[in-house]
């Protein structure tokens, strides 16, 4: 089990890397899912342009942007709310990881204190920002897993317009697409 995940694991960092190949790796409104399923587990890694998920790429600067900061960060972290697995497979999330640099806490306060000891923020130092956010499902199954509903992930964030899924599991290797106003991403049928 520990091997198949290795090889999971290894197949999804490849096809990151082949994603960002593909010039998909900042393309605002558009965002790229990594699938993996294990005879017990799903795991799920979404990266996103900032843009995407709340609408600008830079620290933010007023205290609206920071509770919209961090109302984002609390809505990725609760994260079976975003994903259908189906409900027939048991699954309940067991761990989530946002990786949002500019919209950590610290960031926000250490970047207002160097806009005011130096020159503002230039483009280049707020431009293309990325979060990403990593999932574990532990389910009772995982067999016959095709599809995900993601009606509630494009509800929640309405810049999102195309999802690029990259899957591995026990039934191979798929790739799949899903464009709005489509809300369930399907593979390998």
């Amino acid at each position: 089990m520990i091997e198949l995940a290795a090889a999971i694991a290894a197949t999804l960092a490849g096809s990151s890397a082949a994603w960002a190949q593909a010039g998909h790796a900042h393309v605002h409104g558009e965002v790229a899912l990594e699938i993996s399923i294990e005879a017990r587990s799903v795991g799920l890694r979404l990266e996103a342009p900032q843009d995407s998920l709340l609408g600008h790429e830079r620290t933010p600067r007023t205290a609206a942007e920071l509770r919209a900061a961090a109302a984002l960060i609390k809505r990725l972290q609760g994260g079976a709310a975003l994903f259908g697995l189906p409900a027939g497979l048991g699954c309940t999330l067991a761990s989530a990881e946002i990786d949002a640099p500019q919209l950590q806490p610290a960031a926000a306060p250490k970047a207002a204190a160097t806009a005011k000891a130096t020159a503002p923020p230039t483009a280049a130092a707020d431009s293309h920002a990325e979060i990403a956010a990593s999932y574990r499902f532990d389910c009772a199954r995982t067999d016959g897993l095709r599809s995900l509903d993601l009606g509630a992930l494009m509800d929640a964030f309405p810049r999102i317009q195309r999802i690029g899924a990259q899957v591995a599991g026990p039934a191979g290797q798929h790739q799949a697409q899903l464009r709005r106003p489509a809300r369930v991403l399907a593979w390998g049928r």
